[in-house]
C-alpha cells in the first residue's frame, strides 16, 4: 500500500489526514474555518473549558464547523487533575450527542505544560471504562 492511499484508523474511523488542527488562537470563527478548510485536516480538536459549546444563545464554534465533513476530538486542555479530566469528557459526550472520542491531557506544569503522568493515567482508566476511546497527550 504506497503512503499517499494509507488511510488513518482511529477508534475505528478511516481519515484521509493525518493532520489535526485545532480551533483556538484564530482572530474570529471565519479565519478558523478558511484555516481548517485549507488544511485538509479532517479532524479538529476543541478545549472543551475554553470554548462556549454549552450556551447555544451564544455564538459558538459548532455554529461554524460542518460535523458532517469533520470529526470533532475535544480535549481536556486546562486540567490539572483526573477528576477535572473527567468531568469535562463528560460533558463533551452530553454536548456532543455521545461523542466517545477524546483527546486527553493532565497537566502537571503550569509554565511548562508537563503532563501529570500519574493523573493522566488515571483519568484514562476511568474514561476507557466509561466506554471512551481515549488519545492521550
Amino acid at each position: 500500500m504506497s503512503a499517499h492511499n494509507d488511510k488513518l484508523i482511529i477508534a475505528g474511523r478511516e481519515f484521509n489526514s493525518r493532520l489535526m488542527v485545532g480551533t483556538g488562537k484564530y482572530a474570529d470563527f471565519r479565519q478558523m474555518v478558511q484555516a481548517i478548510e485549507i488544511s485538509g485536516a479532517e479532524i479538529i480538536t476543541v478545549a472543551v473549558r475554553r470554548v462556549n459549546i454549552t450556551d447555544r444563545s451564544k455564538e459558538s464554534l459548532l455554529d461554524h464547523i460542518d460535523l458532517k465533513k469533520y470529526t470533532l476530538l475535544p480535549n481536556t486542555a486546562g486540567c490539572y487533575t483526573a477528576d477535572d479530566a473527567v468531568r469535562t469528557c463528560r460533558l463533551a459526550r452530553e454536548l456532543l450527542d455521545g461523542h466517545k472520542l477524546v483527546k486527553l491531557e493532565v497537566l502537571g506544569d503550569e509554565r511548562t505544560l508537563y503532563p501529570d503522568v500519574v493523573q493522566t493515567i488515571a483519568a484514562a482508566e476511568i474514561l476507557i471504562r466509561e466506554g471512551f476511546d481515549v488519545m492521550v497527550y
